[in-house]
């Protein structure tokens, strides 16, 4: 009789410490998510806005007021050039770097979907203008005919002028977003 009346209270006890151990490792496991959640909506908004200050800076030199009076002055720069030697070339300048996306690239899925394709439309767009930009500073731009060159140097125009549509969608996208999605 005697150890049936120890092994009733013993038996409750230890049902109450494991259930005070499952409600600590819960709190605890509550506590964690938050902080997470906290820290990963925090570098969510980081992200965006780091994106969105290194996109606004770009959109300036994307968009040419007038657009195909410069592309008609250079054809005719180029033109009028193209008797001499060397021939005249435009001068490309080597276009920035983008150290916002470069260190958010490798984490972009953090980023909530609808930011995501027109961020990285645009950086594409951004890439395409670098590729052709480089191509437009070497000798085998520099050696070409002059139509050809102008023809280069429009759609090169053109690119610059997407880019800047793309990096306005970019903005919009990145301002639109709520941080909890």
């Amino acid at each position: 009789m005697q150890g049936s009346t120890l092994t009733g209270p013993a038996l409750i006890a230890g049902v109450i410490a494991a259930l005070v151990t499952m409600i600590g490792w819960y709190v605890a496991y509550q506590r964690d998510r938050r902080l997470d959640n906290g820290r990963r909506a925090e570098r969510i908004r980081d992200c965006k806005i780091a994106l969105r200050a290194e996109i606004s800076c770009h959109v300036p030199r994307w968009i040419l007021k007038d657009e195909s009076e410069h592309v008609e002055e250079m054809a005719r720069q180029i033109r009028a050039g193209a008797g001499d030697t060397p021939p005249f070339t435009p001068f490309v300048p080597k276009e920035t770097a983008n150290p916002a996306f470069e260190a958010i690239v490798g984490e972009i899925q953090i980023l909530p979907g609808d930011v995501i394709e027109p961020v990285i439309r645009y950086y594409q767009q951004v890439d395409v203008i670098a590729q052709l930009a480089e191509d437009m500073r070497g000798e085998r731009y520099a050696a070409l005919e002059a139509e050809r060159k102008v023809d280069v140097y429009r759609d090169f125009i053109e690119l610059r002028s997407e880019a800047g549509r793309l990096a306005i969608d970019a903005i919009d996208a990145l301002e639109q977003s709520s941080d909890d999605k």
